[in-house]
């Protein structure tokens, strides 16, 4: 089996590397992968070595091509068409891992190649091209009628994207549609536990991971801090793991309401020290206002941290209410303040329940779906 990836932003995410790192263990799969750059000192950013792995960087992207969308995967269709030569001829499935930035450019190698594709929509793919690129909706739903199968990474994503569509363009699309989530590394798996599956009867440790921005919206975590410290029923603590253009004024927002004392502000922390912090806390707050998966609430389950997320948004859906922890409206105190103390009451059960479901999301399980996914469409 030989598949194509058009994948416009390896570059800016490591699930790309990690995925087709894993897909590049079955010595039976063929990877070519074109990543569109801008800029030659980001040749080879993210290359891993393998023998069935052929990487083809190309710096052909403009300032100009944002503005002139078809011509800009016309471009790209005729480059890798040079680029693989006879190779194309090989290629049994084209996988373009955006709607819009790949998923034209594999639309076109079915149109003069013959070569079948399949389409992932991705947060950009909704939130920017479609809702201002009105002028190329006609075409992009096209892009998806000829697809083999269309891969949402989250129910509640596809869920957006389905009441946005036309309904007779969904009505042809549904029956070939998967979600597939993102992996987690095995180290977060396969890593001993040493925290308890226990609730602390002192002090619970509550933690953040995320961008410090207002859509991470760590300030309502703040305020569903203060005034559980308020409560006095017992001590919180919350950790802080990520950097943002609002730390500042969330660190001068802590001091002036009195919590300066009650958390801790690490900024950057790599994923190592971050499984040992996961081991140190108790329960996993991010209700960001909107989410298009959210890595970080799966890491935390594999730690038996029982997570708070938002509702419709990231990883909402994949869960029964109440199996690995709660959701929330994200800007309501009450919200989240209600389901820290529903967690706390069936710790043991959800702490156990977040590591057994966690396991769902090697990259081992999600490797496997891919290829079955690449071999249903081939077929």
């Amino acid at each position: 089996m030989k598949i194509l990836h058009i994948c416009s932003y390896y570059i800016g995410n490591k699930l790309y590397k990690k995925l087709f790192g894993k897909l590049s263990q079955d010595r039976n799969l063929i990877q070519y992968v074109y990543i569109p750059i801008k800029n030659y000192s980001l040749i080879n950013k993210n290359y891993f070595e393998a023998e069935n792995v052929n990487f083809y960087y190309d710096n052909i992207l403009y300032k100009r091509d944002r503005f002139l969308y078809k011509t800009k995967i016309k471009k790209q269709l005729k480059r890798i068409l040079d680029l693989l030569k006879e190779d194309i001829n090989a290629v049994d499935l084209v996988h373009a891992h955006t709607l819009f930035s790949d998923g034209g450019t594999a639309y076109y190698l079915k149109k003069y190649r013959g070569i079948k594709y399949i389409v992932s929509i991705r947060n950009t793919d909704i939130n920017v091209f479609y809702k201002y690129g009105w002028h190329l909706r006609s075409f992009i739903k096209e892009v998806l009628l000829q697809a083999e199968a269309v891969i949402f990474i989250s129910e509640a994503y596809k869920k957006k994207v389905f009441e946005l569509f036309p309904k007779k363009i969904i009505n042809k699309i549904e029956h070939k549609v998967y979600v597939i989530p993102n992996g987690i590394d095995d180290m977060w798996l396969k890593k001993e536990i040493v925290k308890s599956q226990q609730v602390r009867d002192d002090k619970i440790h509550l933690i953040f991971v995320g961008s410090i921005d207002k859509n991470k919206n760590l300030k309502t975590v703040l305020k569903v801090l203060k005034e559980l410290n308020q409560q006095m029923e017992r001590k919180y603590y919350l950790h802080i793991a990520g950097e943002g253009p609002l730390r500042k004024k969330l660190e001068s927002y802590a001091i002036k309401h009195g919590i300066g004392s009650d958390l801790k502000f690490y900024g950057y922390v790599n994923e190592e020290d971050l499984v040992l912090l996961m081991d140190k806390v108790d329960i996993f707050v991010l209700p960001s206002i909107h989410e298009t998966f959210g890595i970080s609430y799966v890491e935390a389950m594999s730690r038996g941290v029982p997570v708070i997320y938002s509702k419709n948004e990231g990883i909402y859906g994949f869960f029964e209410e109440g199996q690995v922890g709660f959701s929330v409206n994200p800007l309501s105190v009450k919200d989240i303040i209600s389901a820290i103390k529903s967690i706390e009451k069936n710790y043991h059960y959800l702490s156990t329940e977040c590591i057994n479901q966690s396991k769902n999301f090697s990259w081992d399980k999600i490797a496997k779906i891919y290829k079955q996914v690449y071999q249903r469409s081939i077929n």
